[in-house]
């Protein structure tokens, strides 16, 4: 009995200790609109640590937002990779997911999310010229996603 208690309990703690699965990291992220316009940029260095894969691709993309509005983002493109970018939005903040074709049927997939206190709106040196930007780190790690 107290052999088969103690298995249940390193079992139990044994399931709280887990390991995140990085499969990318994202460096040098930004994301913001241009003053005086709707037009918005995204960029980022997709890595992917783990492999030969040293530098990372540099990755943009371009889209129209608002006054504390980063647009979403389909198919960002990472030249010469085929790596790709989306950037998903909800009320509570945005998702940036980066992909990897690894198999004519199989993507690698990693995602990380940025809450909205990050995405702010900044002044600008005239009224008219306030932009919004994401003001969190510029490197993290994306997770692995299914």
């Amino acid at each position: 009995m107290k052999l088969s208690l103690l298995a249940l309990a390193s079992a139990a703690s044994a399931a709280v200790i887990t390991t995140r699965d990085v499969v990318f990291e994202a460096r040098n992220f930004t994301a913001s609109c241009v003053p005086h316009s709707a037009m918005c940029f995204y960029s980022l260095n997709a890595f992917m640590p783990g492999t030969m894969d040293t530098l990372g691709y540099n990755c943009t993309a371009s889209g129209v937002g608002g006054l504390g509005i980063l647009p979403e983002i389909k198919g960002g493109t990472c030249p010469p990779s085929s790596r790709t970018f989306d950037v998903l939005r909800n009320e509570t903040g945005m998702t940036v997911i980066v992909s990897v074709q690894v198999s004519r049927l199989s993507y690698t997939r990693g995602a990380h999310f940025i809450p909205s206190e990050q995405i702010q709106i900044t002044k600008g040196v005239t009224p008219t010229g306030d932009y919004t930007a994401y003001v969190g780190p510029k490197d993290f790690p994306l997770e692995r996603i299914w």
